[in-house]
């Protein structure tokens, strides 16, 4: 499963990162909807949701990078490698004007599109024009840590992205505090992220010092990665539109309370996200190698073991915030937002789909990618169609339902074709070694004491008990499921 070392200091340091943001968004949602209000807070997030799908301008470079580079630091080709570099930072240079344009361009008609009074509008008009300026700076400097998580330096960057995680937790407290705007707030926040950047360019010039940062378009190179770019961006277009929109088509369909309660929602997954979506960073450099050096063993070991540990990690927070979400709910932001519930408990069971990470970074890391690309159109196409029209009736509930639909094809999809077909993976092993039994502890222990422990106390007492009893209980039979196998490797992780 590549470097344990590397893997491990890896997941550690990209959970702890994960933690941290979800910290800030857990924390920064009560903090700022009751300082800025409901309405204003659902401003910010319909700014961030008209950015963040313009990186779908990115076409598929960061992934490709990633495999590109780590094949050629592989093979000492330090010629590519640089060509590589110097071609992304010209090619994402470009990127970063264009985005830059075309939020511009979307301020024009943001009144038009969105149920905005006139003072809203205004506000929202600013937030475009702040993400306008970062955008050329981000996008310019995005290759920089994919050719940084190319030499298996994925903890070194996830240590030094706590720098800009920590600046935003003490922005938070500052606009509290010291009465800032919206605006002020907004602005701080987002140039937080360009701290790192010095850190980047002195880590680049240590590892790879034959690389120079002058912007340089390498045709051939370019034409040698391209077409692997298009497998990947026509696989992520469907994809990331399906995850990005629904935000979007809230503020359109919707209102913009409906924004915040999604905001809410969204605080409380990414709680829950935050251990699943450390494995495919740390994964996909290992998987490449695998992949190129037609190593089996390493690739059934990333395939079922890989999956089990990642399914045994978010059934225990799926699972665990399950049984503590009402008393989560109502301290993170009052009685007001209980109406959520039923529609969390469905989001969260949805998050054990990312069981499937696992996999993913092996199929990612292959050459010919095309075949899955029609399995994310129907499903981001059905679900995005399922929000649209959903959202007049059940608000941010629409946007739920619209994810039990993608998360339905995308599951079948994998399971019954393209993991027996494609990849000679058994399906039927990965569903009852690697998954089932691990949801089904999960299920019981939720139930057990969601049933039986029930008392009159404070919501900080019942959340703490009930935690407790959920994780004890829990590792308990983790314990007598996992090999012997399984135990060696977690010795060997720390001791590594």
């Amino acid at each position: 499963m590549g470097s344990a070392k590397n893997v491990a200091s890896g997941v550690v340091w990209s959970t702890l990162v994960n933690l941290i943001n979800a910290i800030y968004g857990f924390i920064s949602v009560p903090i700022l909807i009751n300082y800025f209000g409901k309405a204003e807070y659902g401003i910010i997030g319909l700014a961030m949701s008209v950015n963040v799908y313009m990186q779908l301008m990115d076409l598929g470079f960061n992934s490709t990078n990633v495999r590109f580079f780590s094949n050629w630091l592989a093979k000492k080709d330090w010629s590519h490698t640089n060509k590589l570099f110097q071609t992304s930072l010209a090619f994402y240079g470009v990127i970063g004007i264009l985005n830059a344009l075309a939020l511009i361009l979307v301020s024009f008609f943001t009144q038009e599109l969105f149920h905005l009074s006139a003072e809203q509008d205004v506000i929202l008009k600013n937030l475009l024009y702040i993400l306008s300026v970062s955008a050329i700076v981000s996008w310019f400097v995005s290759c920089f840590s994919q050719l940084i998580s190319a030499t298996e330096n994925v903890a070194w960057i996830q240590r030094y992205t706590l720098l800009p995680k920590l600046l935003q937790l003490a922005i938070l407290f500052i606009t509290v505090f010291s009465h800032l705007s919206i605006l002020w707030y907004f602005l701080l926040t987002t140039f937080s992220l360009f701290s790192i950047i010095p850190f980047y360019m002195r880590k680049i010039s240590k590892e790879t010092p034959f690389v120079k940062f002058l912007p340089k378009f390498d045709k051939k190179t370019f034409k040698e990665i391209i077409p692997y770019c298009l497998n990947i961006f026509s696989f992520s277009i469907f994809q990331f539109s399906f995850y990005n929109l629904r935000p979007v088509f809230l503020g359109i369909q919707g209102s913009v309370e409906s924004v915040a309660d999604y905001r809410v929602l969204n605080g409380v997954i990414t709680v829950v996200s935050i251990f699943g979506s450390s494995f495919m960073g740390v994964l996909l450099p290992s998987a490449a190698k695998v992949v190129a050096t037609h190593n089996k063993e390493a690739f059934y070991k990333i395939a079922y073991d890989g999956t089990k540990y990642i399914t045994i990690v978010l059934c225990f927070c799926c699972f665990g915030m399950m049984t503590i979400c009402s008393e989560v709910l109502e301290l993170y932001v009052g009685k007001s937002f209980l109406y959520l519930i039923p529609w969390l408990h469905v989001w969260l069971v949805c998050t054990l789909g990312v069981h499937i990470q696992a996999i993913s970074s092996l199929i990612l890391s292959g050459s010919d990618i095309r075949t899955i690309t029609y399995s994310t159109v129907v499903a981001s196409i059905t679900g995005l169609l399922i929000s649209w029209f959903a959202i007049p009736y059940y608000q941010v509930g629409g946007v739920v339902m619209a994810f039990v639909v993608y998360q339905i094809v995308q599951l079948v999809f994998y399971y019954f074709y393209y993991w027996r077909v494609k990849m000679n993976i058994s399906s039927w092993r990965v569903f009852s070694y690697s998954f089932i039994p691990y949801v089904i502890l999960g299920a019981a222990l939720y139930f057990i004491i969601n049933q039986f422990v029930v008392f009159d106390a404070s919501n900080w007492i019942l959340l703490f008990v009930k935690g407790i009893l959920f994780s004890v209980i829990y590792l308990f039979f983790i314990l007598f499921l996992l090999t012997d196998n399984d135990k060696m490797y977690f010795r060997s992780l720390m001791k590594s």
